[in-house]
C-alpha cells in the first residue's frame, strides 16, 4: 500500500465542498448563525492585531532606519531637513510624526468637531472601522436634529486637509 499525499488544491477542494454542505446547517441557527458570530470576532481580533503590529513595525523602523530614509520621511511630512541634523533628532521628529499622540482617536475627532464647528453642531458621535480598515464615521446633529449640507462639507474638507488628515484615515462626516 503506497501513501498519497492530496495536493493543495485537492485540500482545498475538499475543504471547500465540506464547507459548502455544513455552512447552511450552521448559519440558519440562532442570532444569525455561529459561523457569522466567529468571523465578526475573528476580524475583530485580526484588526486589533494589526494596529499592534503597525505600532510595532513603527517602533524598529524608527530605530533602524538610515539618513536617506529618514530624510526622504523627514520631507513627506513637511518637515525641512539639512545634511547638520542629526539622525538620532530625526528618528525622534519622524516618529513623533507618525505617533501623532492622541491624533485619530475617536475622542479627537469628537473634541475637534466640537471645538471647530460649536456653532453650528452640539453633537458629534464616532464610529471607526464601520465601512472597513482604517475608515471614520463622524455624525453630528445641532440640538439633537440635523445639519446643513454646507456644515457637513465644511467639517468634512477639514479633516481633509494635511493637518488635520491622519495617515491612512478615510473620514467620512454625515448628519443624524
Amino acid at each position: 500500500m503506497s501513501i498519497h499525499f492530496k495536493t493543495a488544491n485537492e485540500v482545498f477542494t475538499d475543504m471547500k465542498t465540506q464547507l459548502v454542505a455544513e455552512a447552511p446547517q450552521i448559519t440558519n441557527g440562532a442570532a444569525q448563525g455561529v459561523v457569522r458570530a466567529i468571523f465578526r470576532v475573528v476580524a475583530a481580533a485580526i484588526s486589533m492585531l494589526w494596529d499592534r503590529l503597525k505600532l510595532l513595525y513603527l517602533d524598529l523602523w524608527a530605530q533602524y532606519s538610515d539618513r536617506l530614509t529618514l530624510r526622504r520621511y523627514y520631507e513627506l511630512w513637511g518637515l525641512t531637513w539639512s545634511d547638520s541634523l542629526d539622525t538620532e533628532t530625526a528618528r525622534a521628529a519622524v516618529l513623533a510624526c507618525y505617533r501623532q499622540k492622541g491624533k485619530g482617536t475617536k475622542a479627537w475627532y469628537r473634541a475637534v468637531t466640537l471645538q471647530q464647528f460649536k456653532d453650528y453642531v452640539s453633537d458629534a458621535t464616532v464610529t471607526m472601522r464601520v465601512r472597513g480598515p482604517n475608515t471614520v464615521d463622524v455624525a453630528v446633529s445641532w440640538n439633537g436634529g440635523a445639519v446643513y449640507e454646507d456644515t457637513i462639507d465644511d467639517i468634512q474638507d477639514f479633516f481633509e486637509q494635511d493637518e488635520n488628515n491622519v495617515a491612512g484615515a478615510e473620514v467620512l462626516v454625515r448628519s443624524v
